[in-house]
């Protein structure tokens, strides 16, 4: 893909969500997110099982970008990203329907811009996906979510919420928490991108378990000599 191209495609996105603010990730959060998942797509699009694949990557990345387009228009006037509040379709299909005003900018193929709209359209639950970049772009969506960036998600929340570090622990010990990340370990589409997922996610296991045990000083050892 033209990395000119590429890159005024992030400008966009960039200038849509850059000062859009959720309460699960901050200010550019769904930027940023954009761009990583592009980032990720980019690199699962090079697996070996692809290798035969007739993969459009054009399609692919920005379709990747912009999957989450259709949220703006849950932003109120204070610049907050209200989650849920699409009207009566999903983001997904609302950002099929709203992408090309965004990508006529930059992209003059009518047929790749078609293509990128039903790849977006194809990350809603209930559309069945037609495409192998669809599939690839909701692994590497769910990978974004796996890791320790979800701490970051988290510690916003919190702030957002005026929570503490107790009800974090409550959160994560909840159905909602650990349990919910491993179940979705079943979800992915590539047993490749499973693998990356479940590494993160043993990553941010230790890693919350150490902010707990710090909690109660647990790596205090007292010398009895």
């Amino acid at each position: 893909m033209d990395t000119k191209l590429l890159e005024a495609l992030k400008q966009e996105l960039k200038g849509i969500f850059g000062s859009v603010y959720e309460y699960g990730g901050g200010y550019g959060y769904r930027y940023q997110h954009g761009v990583r998942v592009m980032i990720y797509c980019q690199k699962i699009a090079q697996f070996p099982r692809f290798k035969n694949e007739k993969i459009n990557l054009e399609a692919l990345l920005t379709a990747a970008l912009f999957h989450d387009i259709g949220k703006i228009v849950a932003v109120d006037k204070d610049g907050l990203l209200v989650y849920g509040d699409y009207g009566d379709k999903s983001h997904e299909i609302g950002g099929s329907e709203i992408a090309p005003k965004y990508l006529k900018k930059y992209i003059s193929d009518q047929k790749l811009i078609d293509l990128i709209c039903l790849i977006i359209k194809e990350q809603d639950r209930n559309v069945a996906n037609t495409r192998i970049e669809s599939s690839i772009i909701k692994d590497a969506d769910r990978l974004d979510h796996q890791g320790v960036t979800h701490i970051w998600c988290s510690v916003t929340y919190a702030n957002y919420q005026k929570k503490n570090v107790e009800a974090f622990e409550e959160f994560w010990k909840s159905d909602e928490g650990q349990v919910k990340f491993e179940s979705s370990l079943n979800r992915y589409n590539f047993p490749e991108v499973a693998q990356i997922a479940r590494k993160r996610l043993a990553k941010l296991k230790e890693f919350t378990q150490l902010m707990f045990s710090e909690q109660v000083g647990e790596d205090i050892v007292v010398d009895d000599q």
